[in-house]
């Protein structure tokens, strides 16, 4: 395509090849053209601008007071085309390879497995490889390149990135409230059977927000540091479960789980990549954990389905 941009830039290119060169013969070398190629092009950019660039004899060849103004500023947009070109190159370059991250199972099949698609083929050449463990990971002593945590995070060095923010639901299955019966109040957990997690400073008491906080201890028959676990007998009708919407959101929509005093909120919990700071970030590293920013953010984060009575 040959765009008057485009004609404009060859015509910068030739100019700047030509004075840096010093005469139409090595210019046209440096540009793997012939030399009656380039005096034309010249010519009819000095017929475009309508202003004599160059002054030459035989002999030599020196700037006019326009073709050193112009000079000027075509050095300075070759210079910029050439970062241009570099950058991308780096890009390409630094786009390569394995990016290594860890991050608790379920939060990552159900919030990050469902966008790796998309990302790996805006960036074909790498290579994710993913280590899911319950167990907080260490990313300055294991050869990571990030770790995604859940929850409140230590007081520590690394540097972290806000990924999303998640609510809990309290649900349970319908074969469970049709023989226990649905608690009509916070106060009424304390008399059913309650599915608890270790982590998120939820254990066995349950604290629930609003004007005036309120708490309650749950009797615990089945504990668990696995959310996947907990969800799982929570379909099997074992008891009443506080899980993350994201892992609950299809048993919701379809009615193997039902919202349990839906009007009622437990406190939000808080998903970061933790990178280690004080050391080069590479930008394939970079480019995922924005990537993952931009998308987490902007999924639904609240139940919206319309079985809302625990009656």
């Amino acid at each position: 395509m040959n765009t008057p941009a485009v004609a404009g830039m060859r015509d910068v290119e030739m100019f700047v090849a030509v004075v840096e060169a010093g005469s139409l013969s090595a210019a046209a070398q440096r540009l793997a053209r012939s030399q009656p190629t380039v005096t034309r092009q010249l010519a009819a950019l000095e017929a475009r601008l309508g202003a004599r660039l160059l002054e030459r004899t035989t002999r030599r060849m020196r700037l006019t007071a326009a073709g050193r103004a112009y000079f000027e500023r075509c050095t300075a947009m070759v210079a910029l085309a050439r970062e241009a070109d570099a950058a991308v190159a780096e890009t390409n370059r630094e786009m390569r390879g394995a990016l290594r991250l860890s991050a608790p199972p379920t939060y990552a099949r159900k919030r990050i497995a469902p966008l790796v698609p998309s990302f790996l083929e805006t960036f074909p050449d790498l290579r994710l490889e993913m280590v899911l463990t319950g167990t907080p990971a260490d990313v300055v002593g294991e050869p990571l390149d990030l770790v995604v945590r859940l929850g409140r995070l230590p007081d520590s060095t690394l540097a972290c990135r806000l990924l999303s923010r998640e609510q809990f639901v309290l649900c349970a299955a319908p074969g469970y409230l049709a023989r226990h019966g649905a608690p009509m109040t916070i106060a009424d957990l304390a008399t059913r059977r309650c599915l608890v997690t270790e982590t998120f400073g939820l254990r066995n008491r349950w604290v629930f927000l609003g004007p005036r906080q309120r708490v309650v201890d749950v009797p615990a028959c089945l504990v668990s540091d696995d959310l996947g676990m907990l969800h799982e007998a929570a379909r099997f009708g074992l008891g009443i479960a506080a899980l993350p919407f994201y892992l609950v959101a299809d048993d919701l929509r379809a009615g193997a789980l039902v919202p349990v005093l839906a009007r009622e909120r437990l406190p939000n919990f808080s998903a970061h990549a933790l990178l280690p700071s004080g050391r080069h970030v590479p930008r394939r590293v970079r480019a995922f954990v924005d990537f993952l920013a931009a998308r987490l953010r902007a999924a639904p984060r609240t139940p919206r389905t319309g079985r809302t009575n625990t009656r």
